[in-house]
């Protein structure tokens, strides 16, 4: 085995693995080479992929012991500065994440393709830990979680909509600078 990955367990139909992946790979995506059985996988880590998810090989123990079963590879994401602050939301967790805060929200909608949207990221990064305590950050990747993007009518990458209440309270598209955003958060927050 190599590139992290550290067998966990082998039942009939399936090999569970655990992948430790940094903050910044789990966020953009990675590829991993797995060896099995001399046998080697290209393993593909989607981006957004978050602590506790599991990628599903499927039918790749035909090709690496001959028999028929899945390769589960269960990923692990190592905390850092930048993860701690920035909060990777999905369709399926934004209500309870971004919603149901009671916190306002800022909300980065991106893509990994999107150059602006890497523009920006620096600047959110660095408003995190300045509103640190004060206003909740997270990104939500469009091209993986459609239904929040097409509820607020995200046309334009990258968009930040700050959320007061569950209600949007501003909309920012284009990659802004920190200070002009600096200035929506504060209007938003002064509202709180």
């Amino acid at each position: 085995m190599d590139q992290g990955f550290d067998e966990r367990a082998q039942t009939p139909g399936a090999a569970t693995y655990d992948l430790t992946l940094p903050a910044l790979q789990a966020m953009a995506g990675t590829t991993r080479l797995l060896t099995r059985n001399g046998k080697k996988l290209e393993v593909k880590i989607p981006s957004g992929t978050h602590d506790g998810q599991t990628v599903r090989l499927a039918n790749a123990l035909r090709i690496t012991d001959a028999t028929d079963g899945d390769i589960l590879i269960r990923v692990h994401v190592e905390p850092s500065p930048e993860s701690a602050v920035v909060k990777v939301v999905s369709d399926a967790t934004f209500e309870e994440e971004v919603l149901k805060s009671p916190l306002p929200v800022f909300v980065d909608f991106w893509a990994p393709w999107c150059g602006p949207c890497r523009a920006l990221a620096p600047v959110t990064e660095q408003l995190a830990q300045e509103y640190a305590g004060r206003m909740r950050f997270c990104k939500l990747n469009v091209d993986e979680n459609p239904l929040a993007s097409r509820k607020y009518q995200v046309a334009s990458i990258p968009t930040v909509i700050l959320f007061r209440q569950g209600q949007i309270a501003d909309v920012s598209i284009g990659a802004a600078p920190a200070q002009e955003m600096r200035q929506r958060i504060d209007a938003v927050l002064a509202r709180h």
